[in-house]
């Protein structure tokens, strides 16, 4: 599939081809939560209008895990609440979901996986994202891409680690135009997408 997406902010975790069965393309929102300028976004939308399959965004709120705080969870489901009103009435099936007690939404993503075509997810390396990217990635049967959109130099592009400023500012410096070129869209919803349907059993759409 031709794609805008540059080699290195793609990473596929389970490399098989999509499901010819899925309902569906996935798009498992937990890191990059933005509507705009979002390559992981624009991923999961080539991939729907490839296969002429609608796309669901799942945007969950874990309630278990280190750092919880009220703040980061009232930044976050403020975030909701406004792509729920952007979404409205659109081609787009948006699910958020927080957890009423830790754990309680355990499975609620292979839910869904088993019914997608190919899921995309965010690649981020903060907090326990790189730990469920590849738990997910054992357990989830279908194609799933990791997509970085974490900023303007794509993570990967670094193949050293850089101990001091100095040193990474010297490697941004002759590194970072090579890739301002190559920019997410900043609406990748506006091109149009397959019709909606409907989500599995027990997974209410918004």
């Amino acid at each position: 599939m031709n794609t805008r997406i540059p080699d290195l902010r793609l990473r596929p975790l389970v490399d098989r081809p999509p499901s010819p069965q899925g309902a569906f393309v996935l798009y498992w929102m937990t890191a990059f939560r933005r509507l705009d300028a979002n390559f992981a976004l624009e991923r999961a939308c080539e991939w729907a209008r490839e296969l002429d399959r609608p796309l669901v965004i799942l945007e969950a709120l874990r309630t278990g895990y280190p750092w919880a705080s009220r703040r980061l969870h009232r930044f976050v489901l403020d975030g909701m609440a406004d792509h729920a009103r952007r979404l409205e009435g659109s081609r787009v099936l948006y699910h958020p979901y927080v957890e009423p007690r830790a754990g309680a939404g355990k499975g609620l993503l292979a839910a869904l996986a088993k019914e997608a075509a190919v899921v995309v997810a965010d690649d981020s390396p903060a907090f326990f994202l790189p730990r469920m990217l590849s738990a997910a990635a054992r357990k989830l049967k279908v194609r799933l891409e990791a997509v970085d959109s974490n900023g303007l130099l794509p993570l990967r592009a670094a193949d050293k680690v850089h101990l001091t400023a100095h040193s990474f500012r010297r490697f941004l410096q002759k590194e970072l135009p090579l890739h301002l070129d190559a920019l997410p869209r900043k609406d990748p919803l506006r091109s149009k997408l397959p019709e909606p349907g409907d989500l599995p059993a027990g997974i209410r759409r918004r």
